[in-house]
């Protein structure tokens, strides 16, 4: 629940649905303390109205600020050069971790797996039909014809470059 003073700066703000607004005005009517203030509060909304005007700089202002600004050197961005021997030291630490864990897991393993036998009895000349076959050559040249395009663009950029 609102206190008294939050529900009037609402209903002088005009943030109050009709509900609000007509429990308010019945509370100004017939409750002596809350219209008193009401009144108070209306009286330092009015004084805040009077007294608090917003400056805005004029118009020759903000262009010479907007001027200077263009002037300005923009600031070059720092590059921080990495230490290449950490980077190697961080992925080397991470590697010999994976290396020792994997050596651990096979060295403690018990393999009694019972391996199932695989019937190989399908036809395989029925799964490859020339549409297959030519849907695989399709999508084959159409990676090598990507792979091309991007080694092209490559080598354009570097004789773009010298």
């Amino acid at each position: 629940m609102m206190n008294q003073e939050e529900q009037l700066w609402n209903y002088i703000d005009g943030f109050c649905n009709e509900a609000e607004k007509a429990e308010i005005e019945e509370k100004l009517t017939f409750d002596e303390e809350f219209r008193k203030l009401y009144v108070r509060l209306l009286e330092v909304n009015n004084q805040l109205d009077i007294h608090l005007e917003i400056d805005e700089p004029s118009m020759s202002f903000t262009r010479n600020v907007m001027e200077q600004v263009e002037k300005e050197i923009a600031p070059v961005t720092l590059k921080t050069k990495v230490d290449n021997r950490i980077i190697y030291a961080i992925g080397g630490f991470f590697s010999i971790t994976l290396l020792g864990l994997l050596v651990y897991a096979f060295a403690t393993a018990e393999f009694k797996m019972k391996i199932s036998t695989v019937n190989l009895s399908v036809d395989i000349d029925a799964l490859i039909s020339p549409a297959f076959l030519m849907v695989v050559l399709f999508i084959n040249a159409a990676l090598l014809l990507v792979y091309l395009d991007s080694f092209l663009r490559k080598g354009m950029k570097k004789m773009s470059k010298k």
